[in-house]
């Protein structure tokens, strides 16, 4: 077993020294970046117009809920006014 295992060692010593090994790995890493850069830019595009329109269909009810949010916050605000006004009287 320590035979194979000494062999298999020196024989990807000696292969990652080789020139082969070198233009190879350039090679697969050049066409990994390229493959990358097209696979972002073909669906960043889809993306970015996905996200406007999924915030834009929520602009209506967030501002229906700020609108409801502020009633009752005037609402109370008034109310305390008031009270405290009777106070006085």
């Amino acid at each position: 077993m320590q035979k194979i295992k000494t062999k298999c060692l020196r024989a990807l010593a000696r292969f990652s020294r080789s020139g082969f090994a070198r233009k190879g790995t350039l090679a697969l890493a050049a066409v990994t970046v390229a493959v990358g850069d097209a696979m972002a830019a073909s669906k960043g595009a889809a993306g970015f117009t996905k996200a406007t329109q999924e915030v834009s269909s929520y602009q209506t009810p967030v501002s229906n809920l700020m609108k409801a949010i502020a009633a009752v916050i005037v609402l109370v605000g008034a109310f305390n006014v008031y009270f405290k006004m009777r106070a006085f009287v």
